[in-house]
């Protein structure tokens, strides 16, 4: 049975590449992300920065427990540290692949 859900949203891990000297480090925390229909996105432009960071404001509704600070306490979910996470570059590129694919859904095997 599908049940129509009028404003989805869903929790997703969102796998973070982190350039650091001589390679990169991984990591992961639980994005939140809410659901938005075609009309929604189509006002959207993504060939802009300012565009994406809207559309990525959009989208990107909060976080989980395991988005720590240095001292590995809990960051707690506001618009100011949201909007600096989208600007973080390799972030604000996890944030897009990780919701992209979950609207995708999963890809097919062989």
């Amino acid at each position: 049975m599908f049940t129509r859900v009028k404003s989805p949203e869903f929790n997703h891990p969102v796998k973070v590449s982190e350039p650091v000297d001589g390679g990169h480090r991984n990591s992961t925390f639980t994005g939140r992300f809410r659901v938005l229909t075609i009309d929604e996105a189509s006002r959207f432009d993504l060939m802009t920065a300012a565009g994406t960071t809207s559309y990525l404001q959009a989208i990107f509704v909060g976080w989980g427990e395991d988005y720590v600070d240095e001292g590995k306490t809990p960051v707690p979910y506001s618009d100011a540290e949201r909007d600096s996470l989208i600007s973080t570059p390799y972030v604000r590129m996890a944030l897009l692949d990780t919701y992209n694919a979950a609207m995708m859904g999963a890809k097919r095997g062989n």
